[in-house]
């Protein structure tokens, strides 16, 4: 198994090996798509439910740090970006993402948990941590704030 191969099974577009522009740009579309139909199931699974609880603790973490880690951050750093940049530009990226769901400057926040997933991230090239850690943080959040 090589290096690529054993780190980001999924993740021929961030690697940019094997692939076109135009079928990397087609495998991002693809998963900007998929992360957006995600997000649309969590707006619109009524509070309370198995389903909101799924698209929480499962979906969301899985589907987004595959998005933003295994796309997003590695596809910078396999380009020569600094790990530091990358981990604040994936930051970024990932609040914009949420405060464009929300259409609410507070949703912003969530770039501060993402740069510790970010930096676990680049400690252990590895996702399924990241998706553990994501879906323990959606837990915290949901603590704090029961009525979301």
């Amino acid at each position: 198994m090589s290096a690529r191969t054993q780190h980001h099974p999924s993740s021929s577009v961030a690697s940019g090996s094997g692939t076109s522009a135009a079928g990397a740009n087609g495998e991002w579309l693809a998963s900007f798509a998929v992360l957006a139909i995600t997000m649309a199931a969590l707006a619109l699974a009524p509070h309370g439910t198995a389903a909101q609880w799924v698209v929480l603790f499962v979906l969301a973490p899985l589907l987004e740090e595959t998005v933003f880690r295994a796309g997003l951050h590695e596809w910078l750093l396999r380009r020569g970006t600094r790990p530091r940049t990358a981990n604040i530009l994936t930051a970024v990226a990932f609040g914009g993402a949420h405060a464009l769901l929300r259409a609410d400057p507070l949703a912003w926040v969530a770039a501060l948990p993402a740069l510790m997933i970010g930096r676990v991230y680049e400690r252990t090239r590895r996702v399924r941590w990241c998706v553990v850690l994501h879906a323990a943080m959606n837990g915290c959040w949901l603590l704090i704030h029961p009525w979301l």
